[in-house]
């Protein structure tokens, strides 16, 4: 249990650029975004584990401040948890099918040397990646619909279930 919340804390440190973009609804979190997202991913170059979930959110982040700033499309900035959820649901079904589940990179810091390799954890990370991935997908339908109040409730319950079961799943396994 240890290790899968060592390994749940590390995989929520990538969220650092997303969770400032969703809490600062300006201008603002798109840069904050973009500096955390260079920060984590040349820690992750440091430590030569490069993951999806880093490329794909410097390149989202990447983006939108130039769609923003160059472009001034205010939309970015109003959408912002519509794109991001939807990019978060392509990335995890993107992962699945290429059998590299965007989950593994960060969590298999929180293992033994190796163990990070084998089925077990890949096929564990598989299930938490496709867990994620619904709850985005659902969250972006949500988003679609409307944001108000009752939806910032479902959505941060559907995170909150994420996180529990991310935690709780790797845990109910043996460790290496």
């Amino acid at each position: 249990m240890v290790n899968s919340l060592k390994a749940s804390l590390n995989v929520t440190l990538g969220f650092v650029p997303l969770i400032l973009l969703w809490s600062i609804s300006n201008k603002l979190g798109l840069i904050l975004g973009l500096v955390s997202i260079v920060i984590l991913f040349i820690k992750n170059v440091i430590n030569k584990n490069i993951g999806i979930m880093s490329c794909v959110l410097l390149v989202y982040f990447i983006t939108s401040n130039i769609l923003y700033f160059y472009f001034q499309m205010n939309f970015i900035v109003e959408y912002r948890y519509l794109t991001s959820y939807i990019t978060l649901g392509l990335m995890g079904f993107i992962s699945i099918m290429i059998k590299k589940p965007y989950t593994m990179y960060e969590a298999k810091s929180g293992y033994k040397k190796g163990f990070g390799e084998s089925p077990l954890f890949i096929e564990v990370n598989i299930l938490i990646t496709k867990i994620w991935t619904t709850i985005y997908l659902v969250n972006a339908i949500i988003e679609l619909t409307t944001h108000n109040t009752i939806t910032i409730i479902v959505i941060n319950i559907l995170i909150v279930l994420g996180i529990a079961l991310s935690i709780i799943i790797p845990g109910l396994l043996p460790e290496a």
